[in-house]
């Protein structure tokens, strides 16, 4: 599958490669000097290398250009080839294109594919990744929103992707909402009825305040969280069974966000299996790990800095020059865990786990499954691509784990694994903390309710709509503003979380851009618009119209971007300039008011493609479709 654009790019690249050598020069880097331009009064496609052949030869660059430009055989999509200020520009055919970018739609609309640059590659995405303690708040659902935008372009790119959810269910803050669910009265919180995600966090605010004030609480706790790592006890299966049910409230989140899950991996079952001994081994087996007898580290396992290969700058120069592993008490650190899990999805390691479903039926129709201690073998993991969305504060161990890789020979899994850092979450008037309760007021399900709550009291009388459809649309616009206003940020971005900006429903957020493909759906259904097979392409007649068609055709190279780069925000960019472009489009050529029939039909089946790419191009951000606003 390729789009319009795609298709003049590659055959201007080969054309260029071509005329390049034919004219005695070398058109190596060729790739990295082909560009759009913002004017596309100079071409719809230009490349500059003649610059940079200037620097190696010592010769005038437009002389270089003009060389080039002579031995150019046009391809089919392109119409005239100019050369500006050393600039070579090419102009695409407008007819042709205009077919092919209609055509393109259409295939689109019928494959839900964009690209097939992943064809035959597997991914796991791994988010959110939630401590099972209080529910999910702003802060928490960036990493929800931006892992299944990136699991969706990788789809829409032919990747074959596993989403994945990895419970920590033996950490601290696990064993303080246990010991909390124990000590109800010592506390003094209430059985109340709320859902089970809510009630265990204020539980969890109020055990972990009270273990920092007493010191006997503290013990306890620590105590607790090394019998819950202990196999078979009567902690360990409390802790599973709450932790279970924490999930099952947090999928109830999840899915009215339209997110969800083929894998929950426990790290429970990581301590189970022998995933970890079998990691270890093979670390032992290249000499990177070491057992010292004394010293600071004394009864330890730890992994030597210095032993490890291909050392980023990033964990040069540390003050410490070991990473604990082991703790000299016989527990596991977080790292620990980490290799050995990460080791397991690039298939490092035989597959230790059994699987069960965990919810037979997704409101997507798609079963959720859980590694467990009761089930059968499945084929999970074992991928070519890994990306973990994890906030930047994990950067240090997400860097280790690729380091290791490279220092065990594992140079593909090294390349294939990927950290997707994303910056923290504030609030106006203070940080997201979870074990103070800073989020209270701040979850998702607030956030989803005061956003539909404000999209229904916008939802105009013009259409006769009924009650339940209403609210429909204003799930579906609450769901837009939210996810566009944290996806449009660049993932490093450290973003300050305000009511008015998640809300917002104008401008460039989710609700403009679902606006006009509702205004575009009424103009297909109002021209009584059937098909695209009879459009005579020859009756695009304005600068709008082209803008548009290239724009559309612009998805694929957007969508790619985004999984090359791991950067949804580039999706969120291309919605907006394909917002515009559409708005540039009808206001300046009419199209139900068009008296020529042939024109008319012409610039409906524009329209449609573009209702069809917005779709597209919206679903791979999460985000849904309104025919009504």
């Amino acid at each position: 599958m390729e789009s319009p654009f795609a298709k003049a790019k590659r055959e201007v690249s080969e054309s260029l490669a071509k005329a390049i050598e034919k004219s005695g020069y070398r058109a190596a880097g060729l790739e990295n000097t082909i560009l759009i331009p913002k004017d596309s009064s100079l071409g719809d496609i230009s490349c500059s290398i003649a610059f940079r052949l200037s620097k190696e030869l010592k010769k005038n660059p437009k002389d270089i250009a003009d060389n080039i430009a002579k031995q150019i055989e046009k391809p089919e999509l392109i119409s005239k080839v100019s050369v500006d200020n050393a600039y070579i520009n090419f102009h695409i055919n407008r007819p042709v294109f205009a077919s092919l970018a209609i055509r393109y739609a259409d295939t689109i609309n019928s494959s839900n594919k964009l690209s097939s640059v992943g064809e035959g590659k597997k991914t796991i995405i791994e988010y959110p990744s939630a401590n099972p303690a209080h529910p999910l708040h702003v802060g928490q659902s960036r990493s929800m929103f931006i892992g299944d935008c990136m699991a969706n372009a990788h789809e829409a790119c032919g990747y074959v992707v596993e989403r994945e959810d990895y419970i920590d269910d033996l950490g601290l803050q696990a064993a303080q909402a246990l010991w909390g669910s124990m000590h109800r009265d010592t506390l003094g919180v209430k059985q109340e009825q709320k859902k089970f995600d809510h009630a265990l966090g204020d539980v969890y605010v109020a055990a972990a305040k009270y273990a920092s004030e007493h010191r006997e609480a503290e013990q306890e706790v620590r105590k607790l969280l090394e019998l819950m790592e202990e196999e078979g006890t009567y902690e360990s299966k409390l802790s599973r069974d709450q932790a279970e049910a924490y999930v099952m409230a947090e999928r109830e989140t999840t899915f009215s966000y339209n997110i969800y899950h083929d894998l929950l991996v426990w790290e429970s079952d990581i301590l189970r299996t022998d995933l970890l001994d079998k990691a270890l081994a093979i670390l032992d087996k290249h000499g990177i790990l070491e057992r010292p007898k004394d010293g600071k580290y004394n009864g330890c396992v730890i992994i030597g800095i210095s032993k490890l290969k291909n050392i980023p700058k990033e964990l040069q120069g540390l003050r410490e020059d070991a990473k604990v592993l082991i703790r000299s008490n016989g527990t596991a650190n977080y790292l620990a865990k980490d290799i050995a899990f990460h080791m397991w999805k690039f298939g490092l390691v035989d597959d230790p786990f059994i699987y069960s479903m965990f919810i037979e039926k997704q409101p997507n129709g798609r079963p959720l499954y859980t590694t467990n201690s009761k089930g059968s073998k499945m084929k999970f993991g074992n991928v070519e691509k890994s990306i973990n969305v994890i906030d930047a504060r994990q950067t240090f161990e997400q860097l280790m784990i690729k380091v290791v890789f490279d220092s065990i020979g594992e140079s593909d899994a090294a390349v294939g694994f990927n950290h997707l850092a994303y910056g923290l979450v504030d609030l106006e008037n203070g940080v997201l903390a979870g074990r103070k309760g800073t989020w209270i007021g701040y979850t998702a399900d607030d956030l989803l309710r005061e956003a539909r709550d404000k999209a229904l009291s916008l939802i105009t009388d013009r259409f006769k709509i009924d009650q339940k459809k209403r609210e429909e649309i204003a799930q579906n616009v609450a769901i837009g503003a939210i996810k566009f206003e944290v996806l449009k940020m660049s993932p490093e971005k450290v973003i300050t979380f305000s009511w008015k900006n998640a809300l917002n429903f104008e401008g460039n957020s989710g609700p403009y851009c679902q606006y006009m493909y509702a205004r575009a759906y009424r103009m297909i259904e109002d021209g009584k618009f059937a098909n695209a097979k009879s459009v005579d392409v020859q009756e695009i007649k304005t600068a709008e119209e082209f803008a548009l068609l290239k724009q559309m055709s612009l998805i694929q190279e957007y969508a790619e971007k985004a999984c090359k780069e791991l950067r949804p925000n580039v999706i969120a960019e291309y919605v907006i300039d394909l917002a515009a472009a559409f708005s540039n489009f009808y206001e300046k050529a009419p199209v139900l008011k068009e008296s020529d029939e042939k024109l008319r039909n012409f610039r409906l089946s524009v329209t449609n493609a573009f209702a069809i790419t917005m779709k597209a191009a919206l679903g791979l951000m999460g985000i849904g479709v309104v025919e009504r606003m």
